[in-house]
């Protein structure tokens, strides 16, 4: 039998999908149904699932959380994003943490059984494949560019060019290119740029690696490039970014009336 959890805010969403299951597929148990992403975390570790079908936009945790959560602690378990909002930095989102399928609601009865046929199968043949699963997102991007955006979020720290890519998905630079331009609205030099600035912030924010190195381990060879590129995103340089960012979060703790003695900053964490 193939162990489902359903996660959703919505009662009655919840009781769609275990009816749908339920009437249509013999080798599946509903094993629970969670509200929160909180509760799908905790169902998950009681109860074993082997595919979690989720919502994202939940009050407390929401199901991108609990799903990075569990995908870090059980990288096999198969999940599902079902959601109602059409909205490429949550499929970004989605990519990172390696869902397996992010699908936009209203959603057929017909596509979720196509959903467990194709991830049962997986399951049930998880020696013989390849552990790295393709995430599906037909009714958002063509299956080709979703290939190509997980490379290079997976790979934007190294030196690459639109052609690495191309051949990597196996399409044409051109392709790819009007691919870029006609689902992102960017071309790829942007949205390569985008994905090594968000990590640029994160760094920045969360280690004392000087300038010089961050600007190595995201692939530009100058740091004054680097500076330059970052100041002509976000209007100041990288360093003066650290400097606010750690002032706020100091001014943060020393605004609370229970902590005491002075605040000290060292890397992301706070003493």
């Amino acid at each position: 039998m193939c162990k489902v959890l359903l996660v959703d805010d919505e009662h009655l969403e919840r009781e769609a999908l275990n009816m749908i299951l339920d009437r249509n597929v013999d080798y599946v148990d509903i094993i629970g149904q969670a509200s929160s992403g909180e509760e799908a975390v905790e169902l998950t570790e009681r109860l074993d699932p082997d595919i979690i079908f989720m919502d994202i936009k939940m009050p407390g945790m929401d199901g991108l959380e609990a799903a990075r959560i569990i995908k870090e602690k059980y990288p096999d378990k198969k999940i599902i994003i079902l959601t109602a909002y059409d909205d490429f930095s949550l499929a970004q989102k989605a990519i990172r943490i390696d869902v397996d399928d992010y699908v936009l609601k209203p959603i057929r009865g017909k596509k979720i059984i196509e959903l467990l046929q194709k991830y049962y199968i997986d399951i049930e043949n998880q020696s013989n494949v390849d552990k790295k699963n393709t995430v599906y997102m037909d009714d958002i991007y063509s299956k080709e560019l979703f290939k190509a955006i997980k490379y290079i979020q997976n790979n934007f720290q190294g030196s690459m060019t639109l052609n690495d890519v191309a051949n990597h998905v196996n399409l044409s630079t051109s392709y790819l290119s009007k691919l870029f331009k006609k689902e992102l609205g960017m071309n790829f030099t942007v949205f390569l740029t985008d994905c090594r600035m968000e990590r640029a912030k994160q760094l920045l924010e969360d280690t004392d690696d000087p300038i010089i190195n961050i600007s190595m381990e995201l692939g530009y060879n100058e740091s004054n490039y680097f500076s330059k590129v970052f100041r002509k995103k976000y209007g100041e340089t990288p360093s003066k970014y650290r400097d606010r960012k750690k002032e706020e979060r100091i001014k943060k703790l020393e605004s609370n009336p229970l902590r005491r003695g002075t605040v000290k900053m060292n890397g992301k964490w706070c003493i």
